[in-house]
């Protein structure tokens, strides 16, 4: 049994299945989790499919392997779910009411370039972006270093207890850099929060990010998404290979806790879409929910066998979901995605149609008049906006949805000119997983809500196998190579879980290919010598405090 039918479970599901085991998958709303297309109620019209929503867009990083190697095995027409993924080639940091916004190009596919190269043409390009001094962009330039050039002892002991925010002296720096270098990028690659984040977790997706970006060896391109929504492109056909596997779906049924006997798993007890509750048996059990679920799903008979698996309760999570803007006409703002730099809510977008070539939305969406999906994440729920002065959670649904359209308009700009006008809008989609204030005053809930990788919290991540000898745990806060909540981690976490049951279970099928972070070898070197100054309580060699905090200019 795989209880979670998100890219963690359905990860789970395949290799199993593909290793002779019969699988049933148990999923309580609809498979796809997080990652799935959502579509709008009633909005198609005249045989036309309703309106594709989500909890947010999907982007896939060059550093992405285990999800794509997983992709490229799942049959999509006459070729592979991976066929579906396209390059962006621009990322265009959007400024405020008086300011055009930056393009970035990021094109170029996958080259051969060594990591000093890569490190120093990210300080050029650093240092040419409006905005930021010299010294800052030296400095960011030499964190980038410093994280690259230390070894596993450091990085598992100082980083994982550091934040990125204290790493980068975000404190002391000028708003500039904060917003650039800081806030910026990791809100953006990694859905995480800088203030907060442990640098253990950001530092290694910078580092990829900037390699992919720049050329690095072995990566694909910086960054890609689907040519089509998500489940069409993706889910849809996984599910249709995993039936093809065997696989059994369990849809609408919830696992309300797990039972045990003799020191093991026994069965599920599940609550049924008609609300009766049964118990489901099975030999192997993989916990495929979110952390946020997953004490709950366990049950407190399997938290007494592993008391270590209550501490997932300990793990923070935080808000950053989507709302889609149907819009009347194509508007390919920059051919990749949007940080919008100043938006106090920190916004980042993306224009979809221009990614669907193979689709023609007016004809296959709505009611025929919508042409294009402007879609938007939604970081800072607790920061008030200037148009109602109120933070997003106290804000209505309709204060939500005009609040963001505000500050998408306010900082789209091109020669002066704003890009965006109230009359493009056809309709919009917010989130289901937020539950809107019923009454004045009151927070909206969000029941899905994203894992935070915080300074120190990888102590209470729990390992794919833990004592209890038939239950293993997948998802994007299992302790992995890559602990961030992203789909990589989540599917890097299930083919981890799958290596521990077969090991359990004594089979003889191969193991999964999982990928971890591939160091380079030219800074082996550098990571044992790094390991001995870590040892010896000495800082990273290349380690130098920020310009304006040893009595350099001040910042900004």
């Amino acid at each position: 049994m795989v209880i979670g039918g998100g890219p963690a479970g359905l990860t789970a599901a395949m290799e199993l299945a593909e290793r002779g085991f019969e699988v049933t998958v148990v999923e309580a709303r609809a498979l796809g989790g997080k990652a799935r297309s959502i579509p709008v109620p009633g909005t198609g019209r005249d045989g036309r499919r309703d309106l594709p929503g989500e909890h947010g867009f999907r982007f896939f990083p060059g550093f992405y392997r285990n999800v794509t190697e997983t992709m490229a095995r799942i049959p999509s027409g006459g070729g592979w779910v991976a066929d579906h993924l396209v390059a962006t080639t621009q990322v265009l940091y959007a400024r405020d009411r008086q300011r055009d916004g930056v393009v970035v190009d990021i094109s170029g596919g996958p080259a051969t370039r060594s990591v000093e190269a890569t490190l120093r043409a990210a300080g050029h390009l650093l240092a040419r972006t409006p905005g930021l001094s010299a010294d800052e962009s030296a400095h960011f330039a030499n964190r980038l270093l410093v994280w690259a050039t230390s070894g596993p002892a450091r990085r598992d002991g100082e980083f994982e207890n550091t934040s990125w925010w204290d790493f980068t002296a975000g404190a002391t720096a000028s708003e500039e850099y904060r917003r650039l270098c800081v806030i910026g990028p990791t809100r953006t690659l990694v859905a995480a929060k800088a203030e907060v984040a442990s640098v253990a977790s950001i530092g290694r997706t910078q580092v990829e990010f900037w390699s992919g970006l720049l050329g690095g060896a072995g990566h694909a391109e910086a960054d890609r998404v689907l040519d089509a929504p998500t489940t069409e492109a993706w889910i849809g056909p996984w599910a249709t290979h995993l039936v093809a596997l065997g696989v059994r779906f369990l849809l609408g049924h919830r696992v309300l806790r797990l039972l045990t006997a003799r020191g093991a798993v026994r069965a599920a007890m599940v609550r049924t879409p008609s609300g009766a509750v049964r118990e489901v048996e099975a030999d192997w059990f993989v916990c495929a929910v979110p952390a946020e679920a997953a004490v709950r799903t366990l049950g407190p008979e399997v938290c007494e066998l592993d008391e270590g698996l209550a501490d997932i309760d300990r793990l923070e999570t935080d808000w950053m979901t989507g709302i889609q803007f149907f819009l009347r006409e194509p508007t390919p703002l920059v051919h990749g995605h949007v940080i919008h730099v100043d938006s106090p809510w920190a916004l980042t977008s993306i224009a979809q149609a221009q990614f669907w070539p193979g689709i023609d939305i007016p004809a296959r969406y709505g009611d025929g008049t919508v042409h294009d999906c402007l879609s938007v994440d939604v970081s800072a729920w607790d920061v008030p906006g200037p148009l109602f002065g109120k933070p997003a959670r106290a804000c209505t649904r309709e204060e939500v949805i005009r609040e963001v359209w505000h500050q998408l308009a306010g900082s789209l700009r091109r020669d002066g000119r704003q890009l965006l006008s109230a009359g493009l809008v056809h309709s919009c989609f917010t989130d289901p997983a937020i539950r809107w204030p019923s009454e004045p005053g009151g927070l909206a809930r969000n029941t899905e809500p994203l894992l935070i990788s915080t300074a120190g919290s990888r102590r209470w991540r729990p390992q794919p196998a833990g004592k209890v000898p038939n239950l293993f745990q997948a998802g994007d806060h299992v302790d992995v190579d890559l602990n961030l909540a992203t789909m990589e981690a989540s599917d890097q976490s299930a083919k981890a879980a799958v290596n521990a049951l077969l090991a359990t279970a004594g089979s003889t099928a191969p193991a999964c290919v999982v990928r971890g972070w591939e160091q380079p070898a030219e800074l082996a070197r550098l990571h044992r010598l790094d390991d001995e100054l870590y040892a010896a309580g000495l800082p990273n060699a290349f380690d130098r405090p920020a310009p304006w905090e040893r009595g350099g200019p001040p910042a900004g």
